[in-house]
């Protein structure tokens, strides 16, 4: 996978990304710190909306609490780049997906499927 042109000024996004109207928590499975809230979902990444601690270009592994009696939804994810929000209390970052299962996989798609409606 060529990450080398992900941050160009000029990037022009292919994916579409469906907004997340509930709050669904994004959490590091390895320390079990809550990252934050799933702001937007896609094929390839997502967004979240925190209140910090999180780092550019660092590997996590974590969990979507999606709260309707699914499972979480487990994957891999690099996180690209962090943004503050307009209050400067919160940021956004930007992840890519690197690894998740089929299972997982299916699971976002379903997820993509129900806020898409």
């Amino acid at each position: 996978m060529n990450l080398s042109n992900r941050s160009s000024g000029s990037e022009k996004r292919t994916q579409v990304r469906i907004p997340i109207d509930d709050e669904i928590l994004v959490r590091d499975t390895v320390s079990g710190l809550e990252l934050g809230t799933l702001a937007n979902v896609h094929d390839a990444g997502f967004m979240v909306i925190s209140d910090g601690g999180l780092k550019e270009d660092n590997l996590y592994q974590v969990a979507f609490e999606v709260n309707s009696g699914r499972p979480s939804i487990t994957l891999g994810a690099e996180c690209l780049w962090i943004s503050e929000t307009g209050t400067g209390d919160q940021v956004w970052a930007g992840f890519q997906i690197m690894d998740l299962s089929e299972d997982a996989r299916q699971q976002i798609a379903q997820l993509m499927t129900q806020y898409q409606e």
